[in-house]
């Protein structure tokens, strides 16, 4: 497939899709020193810049693409600036990203951010945005991901929406993989265990090594004190404006650019190029810490880009047995979805007593469920069922109460109430329309 990319930075998905065989049609990217990036490692592919004004560029106009991505700029939504939205120009640039969709009507779209434009202006900036893809005609799905359950040691919460022209299903479809899209939050911890937790991409030790946030250098004792500045376990979102640092060895020190690279995902010495008639080797360290901490990380992006073409090749009938269960029930016919209630409830009656059987068994005081890692009962029901405890404590209770109790307005347990604070669960949950 071939693509075009917005506020194109240097262009992670292009080193995420390689492997996949996609191709670049354009570039936009105004700034200076990504743009040399870009040149140096696609030379072939055209920048068409700016990307309020490149809607009479011939490329533009010429080349057919089947995937739209960027990441537009995302300081008029962080909670680190003003939260201006539409208020501020670089926030306008998303709807000028949809805007694209609307000329060039790629049947995908592939849109980054923040995670705070959830919450911006009390939810109605993103809400515009989507009322804006389905008003162009796409359906649409999202998901916030964190790149240290794609294996990645850094803390990093992005927004990812994937839409699909005229088809909400296939959106929708793409986050279906449990395994690998709704969090996996020991693919984190096993490369920090291996490797020496935090800033297990920079130090290179397997002994324990603590990160320590770039906006608390220099600061008082009090703010690292507090419990936000430094601690064992994964690094620091990596940003264009934070240079974060670790103590590795009883050494405290800046991290490098090419670990900087690493806790995106990127090869070594990506950001290491000529630059204004100077060679690789005296390329500015400031300018690659900028733009690795615009980038995308790569793990995630591969993902996006296997699902998606996984779904692309579905046939329009196979495609609903793709999607999440919440979405999957609004594909049934009236006949499909009395028979999944009456599968589910004879399912429910066999799993009760079994459930009640477990809870005699584990809820005691010093027990532990006899599986790997010996979780308490609550831990068991909350990471392997998906539900809270309450959730299972309530359903054995009124299965043992009197039939007619439902019948006085008694709603029924809601099994599909996810787990607090369990994986991706209550993180990341699929919303497509």
């Amino acid at each position: 497939m071939r693509y075009g990319s917005a506020c194109s930075g240097i262009s992670s998905e292009s080193v995420a899709w390689r492997p996949l065989n996609w191709s670049p049609a354009w570039f936009a990217e105004i700034a200076p020193f990504p743009s040399a990036v870009l040149t140096h490692h696609y030379p072939g592919t055209p920048n068409l810049g700016d990307i309020t004004k490149i809607h009479d560029n011939d490329t533009f106009k010429k080349e057919a693409i089947d995937i739209l991505v960027g990441g537009t700029p995302c300081q008029s939504w962080s909670r680190a600036g003003r939260r201006e939205g539409f208020g501020d120009p670089r926030g306008r640039l998303a709807l000028t990203f949809f805007e694209i969709a609307e000329i060039r009507r790629p049947r995908w779209l592939v849109w980054e951010n923040t995670e705070a434009v959830l919450s911006a202006n009390s939810g109605r900036d993103f809400g515009a945005l989507l009322g804006k893809m389905g008003k162009i005609g796409y359906g649409y799905a999202w998901r916030v991901l964190d790149a240290r359950d794609f294996g990645l040691p850094q803390s990093r919460r992005r927004l990812f929406v994937v839409a699909y022209l005229g088809d909400w299903k296939r959106a929708a479809a793409v986050f279906s993989d449990v395994g690998g899209m709704h969090g996996n939050p020991e693919a984190g911890g096993d490369v920090a265990s291996e490797t020496g937790r935090a800033g297990a991409a920079c130090s290179g030790t397997t002994r324990p090594t603590f990160a320590i946030k770039g906006n608390a250098i220099s600061r008082r004792l009090g703010a690292a004190a507090q419990g936000v500045a430094v601690r064992e376990g994964p690094m620091y979102c990596v940003t264009r404006s934070q240079h974060h640092a670790v103590i590795a060895e009883g050494v405290a020190r800046y991290i490098l650019p090419v670990e900087a690279e690493r806790l995106q995902g990127l090869p070594d010495d990506y950001t290491r190029v000529p630059y204004r008639g100077q060679p690789a080797e005296r390329c500015p360290d400031a300018l690659r810490y900028e733009v690795v901490g615009n980038a995308m990380p790569i793990p995630v992006m591969r993902r996006i880009g296997e699902r998606l073409a996984f779904v692309d090749s579905l046939p329009n009938d196979q495609v609903r047995h793709f999607l999440p269960a919440d979405d999957l029930v609004r594909t049934l016919t009236d006949s499909e979805l009395i028979e999944r209630c009456v599968q589910g409830f004879r399912k429910l009656k066999e799993i009760v007593p079994c459930l009640r059987e477990a809870r005699e068994r584990f809820a005691k005081p010093g027990r532990r469920v006899p599986v790997m890692g010996n979780p308490t009962w609550t831990e068991w029901v909350e990471q392997n069922l998906g539900v809270t405890i309450r959730t299972v404590q309530r359903l054995l209770r009124e299965e043992t109460e009197p039939d007619d109790k439902m019948s006085q307005g008694q709603k029924p347990p809601n099994l599909a109430q996810p787990a607090e604070g369990h994986g991706g669960q209550s993180r990341s949950g699929v919303r497509s329309y």
